[in-house]
């Protein structure tokens, strides 16, 4: 331990000697020792990084989501998307990156099978750098992010049917990144420096040279050490509304570490979500969590050890986020429960320099009341405004049933993406962005932890509590004026009457002035820990009502007044996956291009806002709409899953001519992947919703 720590104390001390002596984050160079140092340095993400990259990431998400506004939106099938297909000396590779400047790959996740369980060989990867026609690393895809090539764990390890590169590969002209056989399940977490930042390129002989570094940022990653600082302790039982209370040496001051551990009390899992972990650092107050979810543990104790936070067996729980503060600090536990706890606890100090860039820790909770799995929608992990960094998050979810709870994608929006309206991280499915992978319904036997990952409980066949974690250093996300972080809510079961329980913490860094969205929830965390029975009792209830879409004008009790001859009804089922308003669908099957049909919304005065939810699947083609003429709408419904048109379609603002809509839906052709029922392409026609100033009188 003590030479570990020298060693560490060497080359740390280097690169803060650069930051030190006056050179600006672009003109000192980032190489593979700086990132590899800069990995395990619990005090360096306490500051804005003066370096002013950017976190980007590329995926193989469903390029049919182009926008939130637009249908597609929630598409599955995230697996089999690239940036395109090129030629290298006669044979094809499938681009699944191209970056143009400096950057550095922080993290790459793969799937390790390929189309199918059996397949655990896949394809090969290829990363070509700063233009150069020949890959600086070729090798087998699963192999390099499973820690079975030449970068071995904690740099590159398996998960549960997937693996995790994050030793970092800096470049300083470009990057490319390819597979030699069709794309399957990746994400790619990378760095894009402004122009002119001095990266040195990553080689295989700089790679053998940093060897030193290498070995001990593992151990530093994988071992425990004691802190530097002063220790103070506590231990007490607390009633119902107390409190403990650490009170901070005054002045530049950080918190280096924290331990809590609970006991005497009858209901653990309550406790844990009801004993309450409090911050207050310069007047502000930045953590408001219950200590359940602020360790990964929710509904029971599950022992665990990632860089930032550990529970020990006998139930320790250990926090090593660097917490500094300027003048004044405090930390709380609070007993929102019934009942005593016992409680004791740590706190480790240390003086800390508060500079122009150092920032204060967050860590936002949220809890909701039971959510439905169907109409799909984008939850939100956190909303803030200001200067900042995302550094790690939890998910909590009580799923009732056996089977898959996290379809959903994780879609993060930074500083200029929300006038864009588009994210700059767009995922692939919840346990990808945990570094793990489904393929089968999780079980007990997923559970793992990592430096950076962790699936800290699943529930049998995945019922009950499932907790998965992440924690961001090289692939932390900075933002300079604002960040949206969100997550699909989705899941293998869509319906309006059956219920998941989220709760849901965000861990970061956020400078003076910085605001969020996540207020303290005291009603949440005090109350009844939810569980499956509470679960199963909602659903009982919400199954005896009809889902139905307030306003809904229903298709399939408006006649078409018009069609071509070739179009025909009911002429097979369309198929479904969640629900449909009043759950039927006008069913519309057409054979040629320009066949159309017409329906006719009378009594209509005003000018209106007319939507229109579709079906989309397999079988779907793709339909111009007019209303009274004017052609308002063109949509490819194609999808591989069936579904319905979330958002539903615009045809905006209309006129109405003898005071009805005319609305017609014409066949103009089809994906090239949608598929044929005995010569025909559906329309399945959900509802019309309008809306103008009459209704809303």
């Amino acid at each position: 331990m003590k030479n570990r720590t020298k060693l560490f104390g060497f080359l740390l001390s280097g690169f803060l000697f650069i930051s030190s002596a006056g050179l600006s984050a672009q003109e000192a160079e980032v190489n593979i020792s700086t990132l590899l140092e800069e990995m395990v340095d619990r005090d360096l993400i306490t500051q804005f990084p003066t370096s002013n990259y950017q976190s980007k990431q590329a995926s193989s998400y469903n390029r049919q989501s182009v926008s939130p506004d637009l249908p597609g939106w929630f598409a599955d099938s995230d697996g089999v998307s690239y940036e395109k297909v090129e030629e290298v000396n006669g044979k094809k590779e499938w681009v699944l990156m191209e970056d143009i400047g400096p950057g550095v790959i922080t993290k790459i996740w793969a799937v390790c099978f390929y189309y199918g369980l059996d397949n655990t060989e896949g394809a090969n990867i290829n990363i070509y750098l700063d233009g150069n026609p020949k890959p600086v690393i070729s090798t087998n895809f699963f192999d390099l992010v499973q820690g079975n090539d030449f970068v071995k764990p904690p740099f590159a390890d398996k998960s549960a049917r997937a693996g995790n590169l994050y030793f970092p590969i800096p470049y300083a002209k470009g990057c490319k990144i390819t597979m030699d056989k069709k794309a399957f399940y990746n994400i790619i977490n990378y760095r894009k420096y402004p122009l002119g930042s001095k990266v040195k390129t990553f080689t295989m002989e700089d790679f053998e040279n940093a060897s030193k570094v290498r070995t001990e940022v593992g151990k530093i990653l994988t071992e425990y050490r004691l802190p530097k600082g002063i220790k103070k302790e506590q231990e007490k039982s607390i009633a119902p509304l107390e409190s403990i209370t650490f009170d901070l040496p005054k002045g530049n001051n950080s918190i280096q570490e924290f331990q809590i551990k609970l006991s005497s009390t009858s209901d653990m899992a309550q406790a844990l979500r009801s004993v309450v972990l409090q911050s207050n650092f310069d007047g502000k107050e930045t953590i408001w969590v219950p200590v359940g979810d602020f360790f990964n543990n929710v509904g029971k104790i599950q022992n665990y050890d990632m860089w930032e936070r550990s529970v020990t067996e006998d139930g320790n729980m250990i926090c090593r986020w660097v917490m500094p503060y300027k003048n004044s600090g405090q930390l709380v536990v609070k007993n929102l429960g019934k009942e005593k706890v016992k409680i004791k606890m740590s706190v480790t100090t240390k003086r800390m320099k508060w500079t122009p860039n150092s920032m204060h820790f967050y860590a936002t909770w949220q809890m909701d009341h039971p959510t439905p799995t169907f109409p799909l929608f984008d939850y939100n992990f956190l909303s803030a405004r200001g200067k900042g960094v995302i550094v790690g998050d939890e998910w909590s979810v009580l799923n009732p049933i056996e089977g898959w709870w996290g379809e959903g994608d994780e879609k993060i929006y930074i500083d200029d993406d929300l006038e864009r309206n588009f994210p700059s991280h767009f995922g692939t499915g919840t346990e990808d962005y945990y570094g793990w992978a489904g393929g089968v319904v999780p079980t007990p036997s997923d559970q793992f932890s990592k430096p950076f990952l962790g699936n800290i409980i699943v529930g049998e066949k995945s019922k009950g509590y499932n907790v998965c974690s992440r924690t961001r250093v090289l692939d932390a996300i900075p933002f300079r004026s604002q960040i949206k972080f969100d997550m699909e809510s989705s899941c293998g079961k869509r319906s309006k009457s059956h219920f998941l329980q989220y709760a849901q913490t965000t861990f970061w860094y956020g400078a003076p002035g910085v605001t969020h969205n996540k207020p303290a929830l005291p009603s949440f965390a005090s109350a009844k820990l939810p569980s499956i029975k509470d679960l199963e009792m909602k659903i009982v209830k919400a199954k005896g009502s009809q889902y139905v879409v307030d306003g809904a004008l229903e298709a399939e009790i408006l006649p078409i007044v018009d069609k071509s001859a070739t179009v025909k009804e009911d002429f097979s089922e369309i198929p479904m996956w969640g629900e449909i308003s009043s759950g039927a669908l006008k069913n519309i099957w057409f054979e040629e291009p320009g066949d159309f049909a017409e329906f006719k919304i009378t009594e209509q005065f005003e000018t209106s806002q007319i939507y229109l939810c579709t079906a989309v699947g397999p079988n779907s083609g793709e339909f111009d709409i007019y209303v009274n003429g004017i052609k308002k709408n063109s949509q490819d419904l194609y999808s591989k899953h069936e579904g319905v048109t979330n958002p539903y379609l615009v045809l905006g603002e209309c006129e109405p001519v003898n005071n009805a809509f005319v609305i017609r839906i014409q066949f103009v052709g089809n994906n090239k992947e949608a598929k044929m029922t005995n010569n025909k392409f559906a329309l399945g026609v959900d509802f019309f919703l309008i809306k103008n100033n009459f209704l809303k009188n």
